[in-house]
């Protein structure tokens, strides 16, 4: 398959993976809430790129008016993201509450680093909602008219 996720996208996971790692390294409940967020985190993010992200992987193609060869493995793989969104979401309604825990015991053991590392965790759910999973279905909608149904 040529499609993947995008660089960018990967590499902005990778590096909020890198900085809740350095969390999950602190002692007390600030470490425990920053591996309940990872635990949280880790089923999440395979399905999150295998069927949102990687679709987002042709869109540079699609908007040169190139048609790709793989249009019918996309179409499936968006079928998927429309089948696990509702699931996708709920968990990123739980990441969120631990997340939000995650802040509370930063700013108790005075690390503000955590606590901004929350707010972008939440603040990069709500951009996945609201664009890139959007966005994904976009590419579905668009691999479907180019087949013909």
């Amino acid at each position: 398959m040529s499609f993947q996720v995008p660089a960018s996208l990967k590499s902005g996971h990778e590096a909020i993976e890198a900085k809740l790692r350095h969390a999950m390294g602190e002692h007390g409940r600030l470490g425990e809430a920053a591996r309940t967020v990872a635990r949280l985190l880790s089923g999440h993010h395979m399905r999150e790129e295998k069927f949102a992200l990687r679709p987002l992987g042709l869109l540079k193609a699609l908007g040169r008016g190139e048609t790709p060869s793989d249009l019918a493995q996309a179409a499936e793989i968006v079928k998927g993201l429309k089948r696990e969104m509702p699931q996708m979401i709920d968990e990123h309604r739980e990441i969120a509450d631990a997340l939000r825990q995650l802040a509370k015991e930063a700013e108790a053991a005075g690390k503000p680093d955590y606590v901004a590392l929350a707010e972008e965790m939440i603040l990069h759910a709500h951009v996945e909602e609201d664009v890139l999973y959007p966005a994904a279905l976009l590419v579905g909608a668009y691999v479907a008219l180019v087949r013909g149904g």
